[in-house]
């Protein structure tokens, strides 16, 4: 016979279960290990993310269990329909090339590598920043706010930096754990790292108080814009109710 605590403890496991069989595949599969904000990819023994940054695309090779690898090789890019091969040079803990790319570029990157001795052959491809054609007032100050003080780490396309990581992310899409009052808590006191290996966040300069919902206003926009869900009507400030002066 099976006993009440009993069946309390198999429900307990069953709803683990299906949690963790709840996951999306983006997230079981290397959204997490994506240290630098880029995208990855797997094969056989190594993990390769790529990035581009303003200027210059980002490579980082690991192997299982995630530790950086010694690498060298060059990236072709596939740019405007203009095809560029560019080397890679040893940079931090992994490679850079400097090339005239913008992170909100659509582009498509072929990566030839040599790892271990071995050739290692990777490709990317990143689509072209939407824009909206027009923001709410609130996402419209809250533009200005985020290009005055949080482009900087977060990059203008949302996608990055060497310092901070990309909004334009389903770990910070509505819904997501990182929800609103995460990404409003990190604004009005910066965030320790915890995901990324790109350092703590200090607490932003220059926003002053109640503008935090004008630059949440924005990012979600913009997340909405590049197919990230849609943003809920209080923080786009259509919403007749959540309204403020300025």
């Amino acid at each position: 016979m099976i006993r009440p605590k009993e069946i309390s403890t198999m429900k307990t496991c069953l709803l683990t279960l299906a949690l963790f069989l709840a996951v999306p595949s983006a997230l079981a599969h290397g959204t997490l290990a994506a240290y630098f904000g880029g995208q990855i990819a797997e094969s056989g023994d190594y993990h390769t993310e790529f990035a581009v940054r303003d200027g210059a695309v980002r490579v980082w090779v690991r192997d299982q269990a995630n530790q950086p690898l010694k690498a060298s090789g060059k990236v072709t890019l596939l740019l405007g329909g203009q095809k560029l091969e560019v080397p890679l040079a040893a940079r931090e803990n992994g490679l850079a090339a400097e090339a005239p790319v913008k992170a909100g570029d659509k582009l498509s990157a072929v990566l030839g590598l040599v790892v271990d001795g071995k050739t290692l052959s990777q490709r990317f491809a990143q689509a072209g920043l939407v824009i909206p054609a027009a923001l709410p007032p609130r996402a419209e100050a809250g533009r200005k706010l985020f290009e005055a003080v949080c482009a900087t780490c977060h990059g203008t396309a949302l996608r990055g930096t060497d310092s901070g990581p990309p909004l334009l992310h389903p770990l910070y899409a509505p819904g997501s754990a990182h929800g609103d009052e995460v990404i409003l808590d990190a604004i009005n006191n910066g965030a320790k790292a915890h995901m990324w290996k790109l350092g703590d966040m200090p607490k932003p300069e220059g926003i002053k108080p109640g503008q935090d919902k004008e630059v949440l206003a924005y990012i979600r926009a913009m997340q909405a814009a590049n197919g990230l869900g849609s943003a809920p009507a209080a923080a786009m400030g259509t919403d007749p109710h959540a309204g403020h002066k300025h």
